[in-house]
């Protein structure tokens, strides 16, 4: 009697182990900001650690519109005020600046190259010391700084392409 209430436990305790799948987990894959159609889309993994290793079983595409008020998943739209619209909006410019102030940043040779730099530096281009003229004669300034004589610092707008040039 004994063995069969230990078989009867045992088979027991192996069934409900294989019911239990492993805890399914999310996370973050890509972001992208879109400045053509003004849309926030982050693709969402979901799986499981195997052997301390996250392994996706599926994705999922989520989208947001600032300028709609609305996020999209899936086959669903769901508005949101226009507080939290107009804060996404702000946020996305921030992001946006930062990066066209990037590209001034690193077309300005900035920055002290790392190991990963193979190929060598573009002629007239050092970064050792700041430049102190351009080669049209002006001195070159930061996206977000006033230059003299200017009343007003230049800010792209979220719309401008990366071609920047100063104004």
């Amino acid at each position: 009697m004994k063995t069969v209430l230990v078989i009867m436990l045992s088979l027991g305790a192996l069934g409900w182990a294989q019911d239990q799948k492993p805890e399914q987990t999310k996370r973050l894959k890509t972001v992208t900001w879109d400045l053509n159609t003004h849309k926030l889309v982050w693709v969402v993994e979901t799986g499981r650690k195997v052997d301390g290793e996250f392994v996706a079983d599926s994705t999922a595409k989520y989208e947001v519109s600032p300028d709609d008020a609305q996020m999209i998943f899936a086959d669903q739209k769901r508005s949101f005020g226009e507080d939290e619209a107009a804060s996404l909006h702000h946020l996305l410019d921030v992001l946006s600046l930062y990066c066209a102030e990037s590209v001034v940043w690193w077309d300005q040779g900035e920055g002290v190259p790392t190991s990963l730099e193979a190929a060598p530096r573009q002629p007239g281009k050092t970064t050792s010391e700041p430049k102190t003229s351009a080669p049209d004669g002006n001195k070159p300034v930061k996206v977000d700084q006033q230059q003299p004589g200017k009343k007003k610092a230049y800010h792209p707008s979220p719309t401008d392409e990366i071609a920047l040039s100063r104004r």
